[in-house]
């Protein structure tokens, strides 16, 4: 069992999810959660430094879909394709060429 992803997890299922983590530990932790039988149900992003262009709402991860986004509540639903959308968030936050922190908040189906 790793304890700090264990100390990230109670804190996930808080009103106030997360203490903001780096985009490394995010991916590391986002697996953690999968292989536990969690998903994130919501994912707020935060600048951490560099890049030029403003960061929008896109790189989160709702609790409401966007408009078009059919799949949204499967997420939340299949811990395994949970894992699969924040690593595309991640990717597609990663194109702004900036590092970003995440704060999580997981639930298990």
């Amino acid at each position: 069992m790793n304890e700090r992803f264990e100390k990230l997890i109670a804190q996930s299922q808080t009103g106030g999810g997360t203490e903001w983590i780096s985009e490394a530990e995010l991916l590391e932790f986002n697996e953690y959660l999968a292989q536990r039988g969690f998903g994130v149900s919501r994912m707020e992003v935060a600048r951490a430094k560099g890049g030029t262009v403003r960061p929008n709402h896109g790189y989160e991860v709702t609790p409401q879909p966007f408009p078009g986004d059919d799949d949204h509540w499967m997420n939340h639903f299949d811990p395994v394709r949970s894992a699969a959308y924040v690593r595309e968030q991640v990717q597609y936050a990663k194109a702004d060429g900036a590092l970003f922190d995440y704060k999580v908040w997981a639930e298990q189906p």
